[in-house]
């Protein structure tokens, strides 16, 4: 412990031990004297100690990479450190989170009770990564982002979360702090590259496809779909209360196939009803999965279309990087055919008057 508060080129090395006495001898207990002994400090010791602070959230964030099923059973007594004043500790914590989330609960091994533990714990972790969004200090609210957009990019994110992060991250994007907006753009970014939902997602498209397969539902269940509303994300659960991507896949080949190019309008007019083909996928159950997974893709399209005034705000900034990032996300948006994205990459026109304008004026000076 002396080691790692003083000197910052031990930590990695540290890490590296004590992963080796857990991997070679299968005894973890010198990583878990190290951790509880970190989680029984004084919150208040490393407000004083910046430097240690950091050091020993690196040194968590190294041990989570190298023993994440270890870490998890361990991170309660971290915990604690969330309600402390050290936003140091708190990023580290944040970012072992999100290591643990992405290697420690992959594995399908053991009983239904192990496994429903481990999905409690997962669950909780989420819920703390999405409390934290709203954290009091702006560098911790933007690690957040960070590193829900390495889940992302990971693809840990369940279609459950998805649309709530989404909406975490469009509310960010008039957050006080320009490192938060950046981060929540950087977010937003992933997330439109590694969308579940397909390389389309204009809502109309979304809006005739579930229509057509409601419908289908209707036909395939007449008397119960017709005393029901329609399934929603979290009624589509598997027996241990994770949602089920299962569907996703063929949500994304048969939103496509259903309604292909010639079939999308350009200036905005609906797609007619009886263009639209919709292939049978089975019974009443994956249909219904299907159903939920195009709501949730159509929830995502509007998200996204509802932050284009915002970014129009954006690109007015006197920061350079909310403008940078502003315009790289209408870039990815009119990439995925997000409406409305189109008509926001017209308002850079402005900025390119401006700057050869700029540069006229710069040269007649000199």
């Amino acid at each position: 412990m002396h080691l790692i508060h003083k000197y910052d080129f031990a930590v990695v090395h540290i890490a590296d031990a004590v992963a080796r006495a857990e991997s070679k001898y299968s005894d973890g207990t010198l990583a878990v004297t190290i951790i509880r002994d970190i989680g029984r400090t004084d919150p208040k010791a490393y407000v004083k100690d910046t430097a240690g602070a950091d050091n020993v959230g690196r040194f968590l964030v190294e041990l989570a990479d190298r023993l994440p099923k270890l870490m998890s059973t361990n991170v309660g007594v971290l915990v604690p450190h969330f309600g402390g004043e050290s936003y140091k500790i708190r990023n580290a914590l944040v970012g072992v989170l999100g290591k643990l989330v992405a290697k420690a609960f992959n594995d399908v091994e053991g009983d239904m009770s192990s496994k429903s533990l481990r999905l409690r714990t997962k669950q909780a972790m989420l819920e703390i990564l999405l409390e934290r969004c709203r954290d009091v200090s702006a560098y911790t609210r933007s690690r957040v982002l960070q590193v829900w957009a390495e889940l992302c990019e990971e693809h840990s994110v369940s279609i459950g979360l998805w649309n709530e992060v989404a909406s975490l991250s469009a509310g960010r994007l008039e957050d006080k702090s320009a490192i938060v907006r950046k981060s929540a753009l950087n977010l937003l970014i992933m997330m439109l590259q590694h969308n579940p939902f397909g390389p389309q997602l204009r809502i109309a498209s979304f809006e005739a496809t579930l229509e057509q397969y409601k419908r289908k539902l209707n036909e395939l269940e007449p008397t119960e779909h017709a005393s029901k509303e329609s399934t929603s994300v979290g009624e589509s659960c598997n027996g241990d209360g994770e949602i089920d991507d299962l569907h996703l896949e063929t949500t994304t080949k048969i939103h496509q196939d259903s309604l292909s190019d010639s079939c999308q309008p350009e200036n905005g007019e609906e797609i007619s009803e009886k263009d639209v083909s919709v292939p049978d996928i089975g019974n009443v159950e994956q249909t219904k999965a299907l159903i939920a997974s195009l709501e949730a893709g159509l929830r995502f399209s509007k998200c996204m279309s509802a932050s284009m005034p915002i970014l129009v705000q954006l690109m007015a900034s006197s920061s350079a990087t909310d403008v940078e990032n502003a315009i790289l996300l209408l870039m990815r948006c009119k990439q995925f055919q997000i409406d409305g994205a189109e008509a926001c990459l017209r308002k850079i026109l402005p900025l390119v008057w401006s700057l050869i304008m700029y540069q006229t004026h710069k040269n007649t000076f000199f």
